[in-house]
């Protein structure tokens, strides 16, 4: 048959979450920071096993103060991102990756969470509420929800707190009970 091309076995999961910088490049956290030489490896292997994809979001301390985190003496990195330029930058981050997101919406992927990081963390941090994120959630995340609000995607939004060997363990927990659901389509 010539021209035409014999179909290409196509074994796409079809599902992704989105995940912050720093689970797969440790390198970006802050000095004393990063709790793995390279990557969190167990959570990579938790993807694996369930064929989730992964849509890596930017470092929003990398992209608004660069990756030695410079800002006036004596201003925390919270500050600096809370600010109104560093939120600026935070919002135009959000609505690169919400529109990143949309896309693969918008082909048919199922989106299965947004997986934020430590409780500390200035910009990624998810303090899960009832109502949502709460207000001492990371800046990054806290504009993320919003514009994926204003684009109508509603994504739950989860932290894989790694500064703590028990709660990783409860969050990896949780993550592939999402993982596993989402399998049997729920």
């Amino acid at each position: 048959m010539i021209g035409r091309q014999k179909p290409v076995a196509d074994c796409r999961s079809g599902r992704l979450f989105a995940v912050i910088h720093c689970v797969l490049d440790q390198n970006v956290r802050d000095h004393g920071a990063a709790s793995f030489p390279a990557a969190n490896w167990a959570f990579l292997d938790l993807c694996r096993e369930h064929r989730v994809g992964m849509l890596q979001m930017p470092c929003p301390e990398v992209q608004c103060l660069g990756i030695s985190r410079a800002r006036p003496a004596g201003q925390s990195l919270r500050d600096a991102l809370a600010s109104p330029a560093g939120r600026a930058a935070c919002r135009r981050l959000a609505g690169e990756t919400a529109a990143l997101m949309a896309v693969h919406v918008a082909h048919g992927h199922r989106l299965l969470a947004v997986i934020g990081g430590n409780m500390q963390s200035p910009g990624c941090a998810v303090h899960a509420e009832a109502s949502g994120l709460g207000e001492s959630s990371g800046v990054f995340m806290l504009e993320l929800v919003d514009e994926l609000l204003r684009r109508e995607l509603a994504v739950p939004f989860m932290p894989l707190r790694d500064a703590d060997p028990q709660l990783l363990a409860e969050d990896v927990r949780r993550i592939a009970a999402l993982f596993s659901a989402s399998i049997r389509g729920n």
